[in-house]
């Protein structure tokens, strides 16, 4: 029974310390080009006359956007992401569940794979729950679905 579950284990370990050294190095760049970016940006403008001119124009909002959240993104990516990783899960528990009822695999083997399917089904439900309480929750918030304003219409003065 060890090795139907260590193996898999082992797989899934390596994958995730990959994944982890990948997705670092990946925000490191991110971090990099946009720190860059924004210095060479800040180094162009010359006089405080031409900084409140910036940052007043919509290009002024867009980079004080883009400081604010280039690490966080948006909540519907989040959402989507944890979704996504849910139903995988939860289908491949599901699918090692129909495989335990194949008889073709010794008792401890069986064993192994309920083990495995109960976890796997387990963390993907789980998942599956959180995201749709966090869309909830979002949505309640008012993260998700902002009335966008046009840029050309003046909400200063009423209607």
């Amino acid at each position: 029974m060890g090795p139907i579950i260590i193996v898999p284990s082992l797989f899934f370990m390596i994958g995730w310390v990959v994944y982890v050294i990948v997705d670092g190095l990946r925000r490191r760049q991110q971090t990099r080009v946009f720190t860059e970016f924004h210095s060479k940006l800040l180094d162009r403008i010359g006089s405080g006359r031409e900084f409140a001119d910036f940052f007043s124009s919509e290009a002024g909002t867009r980079f004080l956007d883009s400081l604010s959240s280039s690490e966080t993104g948006a909540p519907q990516i989040r959402i989507l992401r944890s979704m996504q990783s849910g139903v995988v899960l939860l289908a491949l528990g599901v699918g090692l569940f129909v495989l335990t009822n194949q008889r073709t695999f010794s008792l401890e083997a069986m064993d192994g794979l309920v083990v495995m399917a109960t976890v796997a089904a387990a963390v993907g439900a789980g998942l599956v729950v959180s995201t749709l309480m966090s869309y909830l929750l979002s949505k309640r918030l008012g993260l998700i679905d902002r009335p966008r304003v046009s840029p050309n219409v003046d909400t200063s003065r009423p209607a």
